[in-house]
C-alpha cells in the first residue's frame, strides 16, 4: 500500500509541475524569438556608414554621441534588455492605416522613458530619451492622401541622451538611430524630451504655487471662521458677525457660503431663468467644437474617415459651434443694454463721465481677477502637469501659447489681445470683443434712451457697416480655411458688431414694452409667425453650409456678410419669446432650475476647458482613433472636467472679489440696493454667467444670488 501512494503522489506532483517546466520554457522561447527578431532587425538596418562616419569626422557629431549610439546598436545585436527595449519603444517604417490617413508611429513612451532606463543592464554612463521625428521628402504616390501624409509622417524614436536635437536630425537621415522609414525620406524636425528641463521648478512657478497655497489658507481660515459663528452662536448673535462689514469681509472668502450662492436653485420673481439654458447649452457647444478641433497634435489613426463625418447629416452641430460665441455676444448686448436703461430710469437720465468710469470699472471688476488667475496658472503651471510623446514640443500651438502669455500676459488682462495678436488662450479674443463693444457702446445707450429714433437710426448704419466690411474683407483678404480668415476677421470687434447689436435692440424694446404684449389672437398668430420665420432664419444658417456642400456657402461673401446676423435672430426670438410668455415648452425645458448653478459657472468653465483639452491631448500616448462615439464621450468627459475646475477658479478667484467689490468699488447711481428690486440684485450684464453677491448690507451672505437675466433678461 505504501508503494502504491508513494508512486500516486509522484504522478501528482508531475502531473502539476510539468506544465509549469512547460509553460516556463513556452514563455523564455518566446522571449529568446523575439530578442532574435530585434537583434536581426538591428543588424540588417540599411544604415549609411560613409555618412555616418562623416558626420562624426567633420564634428556634426561628438564622440560621445556616436559612441554610445555605437553601444547600443551593438548591444541589441547582442540581445541586451535595455538596447531591445529601445529599439521595441522606437517607430517601425510606416504605420498601419495609412490609406485612412495615419501619419504616426510614435512609438512608446513610457518603455523608452522608464522601462529602458531601469532595465540592469544599461551602462551607467548611457541613459535613453524620446524623441519625435517628422519626416519628409516622399515621393508623389498614385494616392494622394498617401503622399501628403508621408510628407508629415511623425515617429518616436528612443535615442541616447548626450545626443542633441541636431545630432539626432543628423543620425536619423542616415538610419543609425532609430529605424529609417522610406530611404527617400529625410527629417525635418526633431524634438527631444529632456526631464531635466523640467525636473525643478522655475521661479514663475515657484511665485504661482505660492499664490495658490496663499489662497488657499485664506479660504480655509475664512471657511473655519463661518463654520464657528454658525455651531458657536444662536441666530441671533450671529447676525452681529454677519452683518457688520468686518464680518462680511471675513465672511467673503468662505467655501461654506460661497458654494450656497453657485448651487442656489431659487428663481426670483421677474427674472428669465431660460437664460441660464442658453448660456449653458452655448458654453457646452463650444466644448464639444474644440474636443474635435484641438487634437491638432494628437493626429488621429483615420482622419480619412474624420473627413469623411463632414458629409453627415449632423455635422453642422460641430461646424457651426463657433456660433455659440454669437450668442454670448448677443446676451451681452441684451444685457448690457437692460439693465443700462434701467439705471438711467432711475437717475432721471443722467450719466456722467463717473458714471461711465464705474460702468467699465464695474466690468473690469467682475471678469479680471478669474482670468488673471487662470492666465497664472497656464503660464507658469501648465508644462508641468503631464508628460508625452507630444510635452513640451517647441513648435505645437499650446507651447507657442504658453510662451506667448508668459511675455504678454499684459495684452489679455487689458482685453486688446485679439489686436495685439498675442493671447494667452486661443478663444481669449471673445474676452477682448466683449470688452471692446462694452467699453463703446454707451453712446448708443444714450441715444436710444434720449432720442430712440436717432438710435435706431445709428443701429441700422452699423449693421449696414458691418456687413459691408465682412463681404469686402472676406471677398478680397480671405481664404476660409487659411489662418488669415481668423486674422482679418474672425477675432475683430468691427466685425462681430451684428449680433452685438441685435442684443442691443432686443434690450431696449424689452425695456420699452416693459415685457409685455397684448393677449389677443391677433398676437397669438403674430408670435407663431415669429416662431416660424425666426427659426427658419437661425436653421438656415447653422445647416445650410452643411446641407449643400455644392452651393459652397461658405466661401461665398454673400453668406459670410448674413450668416452670424440670420442666426442672432434666431436666438434673440427664443429670448424674447421668453421673456413675453410665449416661450411654452422651451421656455420650461430652457428655465430648469439644474441649469442654473452650470450657468453661474459658465465663464470659468469657458476660461479653463481650452486648457484641460490640450493637456490631455499633449499627454496621450497613442494614437487617437475617430468615432461619433469616441468623440462624444471625451466631450462629455471635458465637460464635467470644465466645470469641476471651473467652480474650484471660481471658489478660490471669482466669488470672493464679487463679495469684495462692495467693499472696494463704490456704488453705481441707479445701483443701489435700496432702489434695486429683488429681482435687479440679481443679475449683472454679464453673457457667460457669473456669480452675483447678495448687494444688501442688512442681508447675511448665506442668502445666495445668482447672475441671471436683467429683470430675467
Amino acid at each position: 500500500m505504501r508503494g502504491t501512494a508513494g508512486v500516486m503522489l509522484l504522478v501528482v506532483l508531475s502531473l502539476c509541475c510539468c506544465p509549469q517546466t512547460t509553460s516556463a520554457q513556452s514563455s523564455q522561447a518566446i522571449a529568446d524569438e523575439f530578442s532574435d527578431y530585434f537583434a536581426e532587425l538591428e543588424k540588417n538596418k540599411p544604415i549609411n556608414w560613409t555618412s555616418t562616419l562623416n558626420l562624426l569626422s567633420t564634428g556634426q557629431v561628438s564622440p560621445t554621441c556616436y559612441n554610445q549610439a555605437y553601444t547600443v546598436h551593438n548591444d541589441t545585436s547582442l540581445a541586451k534588455s535595455y538596447a531591445q527595449l529601445m529599439l521595441d519603444s522606437t517607430g517601425k517604417l510606416t504605420p498601419s492605416g495609412i490609406f485612412q490617413g495615419n501619419s504616426l508611429d510614435i512609438g512608446n513612451y513610457k518603455e523608452c522613458t522608464e522601462d529602458a532606463n531601469n532595465a540592469v543592464t544599461r551602462p551607467g554612463d548611457i541613459q535613453a530619451m524620446y524623441c519625435l521625428v517628422t519626416w519628409a521628402g516622399a515621393p508623389q504616390a498614385p494616392v494622394q492622401s498617401i503622399s501628403s501624409t508621408a510628407e508629415n509622417f511623425k515617429q518616436g524614436v528612443c535615442v541616447p541622451k548626450s545626443c542633441s536635437d541636431s545630432e539626432v536630425q543628423n543620425l536619423t537621415e542616415t538610419g543609425f538611430l532609430g529605424v529609417k522609414p522610406m530611404p527617400s525620406w529625410f527629417p525635418v524636425t526633431v524634438y527631444c524630451q529632456r526631464e531635466e528641463t523640467y525636473a525643478t521648478y522655475s521661479a514663475g512657478a515657484i511665485v504661482a504655487l505660492t499664490i495658490i497655497a496663499i489662497i488657499l489658507c485664506v479660504l480655509a481660515v475664512s471657511t473655519s471662521y463661518e463654520l464657528f459663528i454658525t455651531y458657536r452662536f444662536p441666530d441671533e448673535e450671529r447676525k452681529a458677525f454677519t452683518t457688520s462689514g468686518a464680518g462680511r469681509f471675513c465672511l467673503s472668502c468662505s467655501l461654506y457660503s460661497n458654494t450656497k450662492k453657485v448651487f442656489n436653485t431659487y428663481q426670483h420673481p421677474g427674472q428669465l431663468p431660460a437664460l441660464h439654458g442658453i448660456r449653458v447649452i452655448s458654453a457646452l457647444w463650444i466644448i464639444y467644437g474644440h474636443t474635435i478641433i484641438f487634437n491638432f497634435d494628437a493626429v488621429t489613426g483615420n482622419q480619412a474617415e474624420e473627413d469623411q463625418a463632414s458629409d453627415q447629416w449632423w455635422y453642422f452641430i460641430r461646424g457651426n459651434y463657433d456660433m455659440a460665441v454669437d450668442t454670448f455676444l448677443l446676451l451681452s448686448g441684451l444685457l448690457v443694454t437692460y439693465l443700462f436703461m434701467k439705471q438711467m430710469k432711475k437717475t432721471g437720465g443722467q450719466f456722467t463721465w463717473r458714471d461711465y468710469g464705474l460702468h467699465v470699472l464695474h466690468r473690469y471688476w467682475r471678469l479680471t481677477p478669474v482670468l488673471a488667475f487662470l492666465i497664472m496658472i497656464y503660464a507658469c503651471l501648465t508644462v508641468y502637469m503631464g508628460s508625452g510623446p507630444w510635452w513640451a514640443i517647441r513648435d505645437n500651438a499650446t507651447m507657442q501659447f504658453v510662451r506667448t502669455c508668459q511675455t504678454h500676459f499684459w495684452a489679455n488682462l487689458l482685453y486688446i489681445n485679439n489686436y495685439v495678436g498675442r493671447q494667452c488662450f486661443v478663444h481669449g479674443w471673445y474676452l477682448g470683443v466683449d470688452m471692446q463693444l462694452y467699453v463703446t457702446f454707451p453712446g448708443l445707450l444714450l441715444l436710444l434712451y434720449k432720442y430712440p429714433k436717432v438710435g435706431v437710426a445709428v443701429a441700422c448704419f452699423l449693421f449696414g457697416c458691418t456687413w459691408l466690411l465682412n463681404g469686402v474683407l472676406y471677398h478680397f483678404l480671405v481664404d476660409m480655411y487659411g489662418m488669415r480668415y481668423r486674422i482679418t476677421t474672425y477675432r475683430y470687434a468691427f466685425t462681430r458688431i451684428a449680433p452685438y447689436l441685435i442684443g442691443i435692440l432686443l434690450g431696449y424694446l424689452l425695456f420699452r414694452t416693459n415685457r409685455k404684449v397684448p393677449n389677443t389672437p391677433k398676437t397669438r398668430k403674430l408670435m407663431l409667425f415669429g416662431w416660424i420665420v425666426c427659426t427658419a432664419c437661425a436653421l438656415v444658417a447653422l445647416v445650410a453650409p452643411f446641407g449643400a456642400p455644392e452651393a459652397n456657402l461658405h466661401g461665398h461673401p454673400a453668406w459670410r456678410m448674413f450668416d452670424r446676423t440670420l442666426y442672432a435672430v434666431g436666438v434673440a426670438w427664443v429670448v424674447y419669446a421668453c421673456c413675453v410668455g410665449y416661450g411654452g415648452i422651451i421656455s420650461e425645458f430652457l428655465s430648469w432650475s439644474g441649469w442654473m448653478p452650470l450657468s453661474r459657472l459658465s465663464y470659468t468653465a469657458y476660461l479653463i476647458h481650452t486648457m484641460i483639452i490640450e493637456v490631455y491631448y499633449m499627454s496621450y500616448k497613442g494614437v487617437l482613433l475617430y468615432s461619433a462615439i469616441n468623440w462624444w464621450l471625451m466631450f462629455v468627459s471635458f465637460s464635467f472636467m470644465s466645470f469641476a475646475c471651473g467652480f474650484a477658479a471660481s471658489m478660490m478667484a471669482e466669488v470672493p472679489f464679487l463679495e469684495l467689490e462692495k467693499f472696494v468699488l463704490p456704488k453705481r447711481r441707479g445701483r443701489e440696493a435700496k432702489s434695486e428690486t429683488k429681482a435687479e440684485q440679481d443679475q449683472d450684464n454679464i453673457a457667460l454667467g457669473t456669480v452675483e453677491c447678495d448687494p444688501d448690507p442688512q442681508q447675511s451672505p448665506h442668502d445666495s444670488k445668482g447672475t441671471t437675466g436683467p429683470n430675467g433678461c
